[in-house]
């Protein structure tokens, strides 16, 4: 596995080239333009325009092949969400003069559920209304059916593990590598071995279906209003038709628990026998992916994704191997 590496235009220079893009797209006039946030992946800007809709997002995505997939992806979640998915206006796909992608979107108002910390702290009642609803529309796209696996534009699997499994492993291999290079600890390189070797107990129970997912839906990608009302979802990434339990790790990152999305999500839906077990093994291989997807030089997983997969090692090595 090749990481794509990122686009080594500055957060500045992005900002410029968002105003440039805008004004030769829409023939308009860019009042403002700021900075709201950004990672690996890109950097977003809120515009002012002087035309409708007046205000909108621009996403500058600093890795290769991005900017496509990620518009395929929010139109898609977005014809039957219950919350809502920003509207993709245009894309702009780097050139000579702009050598980097973007994504111009629709403005829904909100902050985003980890980066306001105030919602750490409202009601039990609030926190469980907010999971009700986050849960219930992950749900609706769960239920939305395709008849083969991967990635949304490139489902060509005819089982969920014919696409996972080669995937799986080629993150493995790599890890590997970087574990030779001092680049990833030994205990999350321990922690992955043993997984993998695991791998045919771990998933063992058939996936039949093919749901759409999401595919990084943490409490950084929820935006809500002050009251904690969900007002938008965004930034899907590798967004696919998968095992629908493939969409549930991300909840329990960062500050997720706070809000129980997790366990919530299991007590309203059917889930797996080994749904912990699985998504442990999701959790920690996918977390290994970004950072190769980003060519980053030093790996850094969470503790946490570590010691929750061989919490859940031991507890299958304690039951009996299906046979």
């Amino acid at each position: 596995m090749e990481p794509r590496g990122t686009n080594n235009v500055t957060k500045e220079a992005a900002r410029k080239f968002a105003v440039a893009v805008l004004e030769k797209k829409l023939s308009c006039k860019v009042s403002s333009i700021k900075y709201l946030g950004g990672g690996a992946f890109g950097f977003v800007y809120l515009a002012e325009i002087d035309k409708q809709p007046e205000k909108l997002i621009m996403k500058a995505c600093r890795t290769n092949g991005m900017c496509g997939r990620e518009a395929q992806s929010l139109t898609l979640l977005g014809k039957n969400s219950i919350i809502k998915i920003p509207k993709v206006y245009f894309t702009f796909l780097a050139s000579d003069d702009i050598p980097i992608d973007f994504i111009c979107m629709e403005f829904i108002e909100g902050t985003d559920c980890f980066t306001n910390r105030a919602f750490l702290f409202k009601s039990s009642r609030k926190r469980k209304e907010f999971a009700d609803k986050i849960t219930s529309a992950m749900r609706v796209w769960h239920e939305t059916e395709n008849d083969k696996f991967g990635l949304v534009g490139n489902a060509i699997y005819d089982s969920w593990l014919d696409y996972y499994k080669p995937f799986s492993e080629d993150i493995l291999l790599t890890a590997r590598k970087l574990h030779k290079q001092g680049r990833l600890k030994e205990s999350v390189m321990d922690a992955m071995e043993r997984a993998w070797s695991a791998f045919d107990e771990i998933f063992s129970e058939p996936v039949e279906k093919a749901g759409l997912i999401h595919g990084d839906l943490n409490v950084m990608n929820i935006m809500a209003d002050k009251n904690l009302n969900p007002t938008a979802i965004i930034d899907p990434l590798e967004c696919c038709w998968a095992d629908t339990e493939y969409d549930l790790f991300s909840l329990r990152n960062m500050t997720g628990e706070r809000f129980g999305l997790y366990e919530t999500y299991k007590s309203k839906y059917h889930v797996s026998e080994k749904c912990d077990l699985k998504t442990s093994f999701y959790a920690l291989f996918f977390e290994v992916y970004c950072y190769i997807l980003a060519g980053v030089e030093t790996v850094t997983i969470p503790p946490v994704l570590v010691k929750r997969m061989n919490k859940e090692l031991k507890k299958l090595s304690s039951k009996p191997m299906n046979k």
